[in-house]
C-alpha cells in the first residue's frame, strides 16, 4: 500500500511548570547546536578531519554521560546534530556553486525555534482522542494538552517542538495511506496570473475571466504595527537615557537595555499582531487552494522566483564618486507588498493539494513565455513597464487589462505549448 508523509501542527498548552521545563530543554538544545558549530570551527582551524554527523553523534553520547544533558533524549540530540550537518552541507554547496556562502550562525535561545524527536515512543508519544482533544507525553516534561486536528489519520513517526511568539507547538509527521488523502477534483481547465492589484486573474477555457481580490492582510494592519513600533522606540530611548547614553550612541558590547513591564507588554502586542496576520494569510490560502482544486482538473501558471523578485536594487555609482538614487525606498514598498501576497505559499499549498486530487498543475517558463509582455492574440512581444496596466497592441487591435492578457497567454501556453511563443519579434 502506497504511503506518503503528511504533517499536522498542534498547539501545546503547558502548565507553568511544564513551560519552564520546555524552556530549559530549548536552552540545552540551543547550547548543543552552538557547541557543534564551535567544534566545526575548531576542527577547521586545527586542520583536523571533517567534523561529520557520526562524530557529532559520538560526542553527544559522551556529553550525556558527563554533563547536564543526561536527562535529554539521545535521539533528540541526534536530530539537533543532523540540523547542523545539513546546515554545513548547504554551506559547502553554496561555496561550490559560487553563491553567497552564508556560514551557519550561532543562535541565542530567543532565536532558537525548537528541537525534534526521531521515533514515536522514544522520548515522546501521542495519545489521540475524539475531535481535537489529544495528549502528548514528552520525557522530562510530562503529559501535555494539545489542540488541533487533521483531515486524515495515520501512523505518527517523528515530531518537532517549536516555539513561536511565546507559544508552543508540536508538528507531527504521519505516514498516511494515499487513498485516505483523496480529494474530489473539478472538471474545468484554466490558467491564472498572480499579481498585486488582483491576487489572481483566472482565464478559463470557455473564454470567461474571473478575478480574486488581494486581501492585503499586512497593509490593512500596517498602521497599527507602526504605532506600536513608535511607542516601543520611545520606551527604548528612555531605557538608553537610564544608562547615560545619547540617542545616537551604540550600546556597549555585552550591555543590554533594561526591559520594563511596559516594554515587554508592547513587544507581546506586536508579536500577537504579526501572528494574527500570519494566521489570516494561512487560512485564506488554504481555502483558496481548496477552491481551485475543487473546480479545476487542469491548471497552469508561471514560474515565480520570489527571491529574485524581492531582491534589493544594487548601488548606482555617480560620476563624481558618490551614488545616484537607485529607487531603494520604492522597491522596499514593492517587496513588502509581494511578501504580503506570499505567492510561494499559494503555489506550495496548491501543488500539495493537487497531488491529492490527481489534478495537473503546469508552470510555464517565464523567460520563454513572458506572459506579461506577450500578446495573447498574435504572440508578439509588447514591452510594458510596471506602471502600464493596460495591454494595447495596435498591430492585432487587441486591448485588455494587463493581468487578463497574461492569464490568456498562459492559457494559450497550456493548450499549445512553447512552439507558438518566442518566434515573433518585438513590436511597438
Amino acid at each position: 500500500m502506497l504511503t506518503v508523509k503528511r504533517k499536522i501542527t498542534y498547539r501545546l498548552y503547558p502548565s507553568k511548570e511544564q513551560g519552564q521545563k520546555l524552556e530549559e530543554l530549548l536552552a540545552l538544545h540551543c547550547r548543543v547546536y552552538n557547541t557543534f558549530l564551535e567544534e566545526h570551527r575548531r576542527y577547521f582551524e586545527q586542520k583536523l578531519p571533517r567534523y561529520g554527523f557520526k562524530q557529532m553523534c559520538k560526542d553527544s553520547t559522551d556529553w550525556r554521560s558527563s554533563s547536564s544533558l543526561c536527562d535529554v533524549n539521545a535521539q533528540a540530540l541526534q536530530v539537533t546534530a543532523k540540523r547542523v550537518s545539513l546546515a554545513f552541507k548547504a554551506f559547502f554547496r553554496r561555496v561550490k556553486q559560487g553563491e553567497e556562502p552564508g556560514y551557519p550562525r550561532f543562535k541565542s535561545a530567543k532565536r532558537f525555534q525548537g528541537w525534534g524527536y526521531k521515533t514515536h515512543g522514544d522520548g515522546w508519544k501521542l495519545f489521540e482522542g475524539k475531535k481535537s482533544n489529544h495528549r502528548l507525553r514528552l520525557s522530562e516534561v510530562g503529559m501535555l494538552i494539545i489542540h488541533g486536528r487533521g483531515r486524515f489519520s495515520g501512523t505518527p513517526k517523528t515530531c518537532e517542538i517549536v516555539r513561536k511568539a511565546n507559544r508552543w507547538y508540536v508538528s507531527i509527521t504521519f505516514y498516511v495511506k494515499a487513498k485516505d488523502l483523496y480529494r474530489p477534483c473539478g472538471t474545468e481547465a484554466a490558467a491564472f496570473d498572480w499579481g498585486l492589484t488582483k491576487l489572481l486573474t483566472i482565464a478559463k477555457a470557455d473564454g470567461s475571466i474571473e478575478t480574486i481580490d488581494n486581501p492585503r492582510f499586512l497593509k490593512n494592519s500596517l498602521n497599527a504595527v507602526k504605532n506600536l513600533q513608535r511607542i516601543i522606540s520611545l520606551e527604548e530611548l528612555k531605557a538608553k537615557e537610564k544608562l547615560g547614553l545619547a540617542v545616537a550612541d551604540p550600546l556597549p558590547k555585552g550591555t543590554r537595555l533594561p526591559t520594563s513591564k511596559k516594554l515587554k507588554s508592547l513587544r507581546k502586542q506586536v508579536a500577537a499582531l504579526h501572528r494574527k496576520i500570519v494566521s489570516q494569510r494561512h487560512d485564506f490560502y488554504h481555502k483558496l487552494a481548496n477552491l481551485l482544486v475543487s473546480r479545476f482538473s487542469v491548471l497552469a501558471t508561471e514560474e515565480l522566483d520570489v527571491k529574485s523578485m524581492t531582491k534589493k536594487p544594487g548601488p548606482k555609482p555617480a560620476e563624481n564618486g558618490g551614488f545616484q538614487p537607485n529607487g531603494a525606498g520604492q522597491k522596499a514598498q514593492l517587496n513588502r507588498s509581494i511578501l504580503d501576497a506570499s505567492p510561494a505559499k499559494l503555489i506550495q499549498l496548491l501543488t500539495c493539494k493537487a497531488e491529492e486530487t490527481g489534478m495537473w498543475v503546469g508552470f510555464a517558463n517565464t523567460k520563454i513565455v513572458k506572459p506579461t509582455q506577450r500578446c495573447h492574440c498574435c504572440g508578439s512581444l509588447v514591452p510594458k513597464g510596471l506602471a502600464d496596466r493596460i495591454h494595447n497592441f495596435s498591430f492585432c487591435k487587441t486591448t485588455c487589462d494587463r493581468d487578463e492578457n497574461a492569464a490568456k497567454t498562459l492559457l494559450r501556453w497550456l493548450n499549445e505549448g512553447y512552439f507558438w511563443s518566442g518566434t515573433a519579434p518585438a513590436r511597438t
